[in-house]
């Protein structure tokens, strides 16, 4: 990814407001790590939006309430972007 791309990660997004939300970000260009707490669920938002053509969408499991996960997740995006330029908290707890 070149400078010019902007990162973001939406919490709760594998359905409902969330889930559009990561559409539309990624429909304008930004790379965008869903996340949901139920690893199935996400998986296949992720896969639904990578066959409508979305392959700058990923998935990583988050559960806004487990230490671990965030740590994990927070490595997971400096290790593969560098940076996060948009976080979105849309989940519920």
């Amino acid at each position: 990814m070149g400078d010019a791309c902007r990162y973001a990660v939406v919490t709760g997004a594998n359905k409902g407001i969330g889930f559009e939300t990561v559409k539309q970000l990624a429909n304008s260009g930004v790379m965008v790590v869903l996340t949901a707490r139920n690893e199935k669920r996400g998986m296949e938002a992720t896969s639904l939006l990578n066959k409508q053509g979305f392959s700058n969408v990923v998935f990583h499991q988050l559960d806004v309430q487990d230490a671990r996960i965030i740590e994990s997740l927070a490595k997971f995006i400096q290790t593969q972007y560098g940076r996060l330029d948009i976080l979105l908290r849309l989940s519920p707890d």
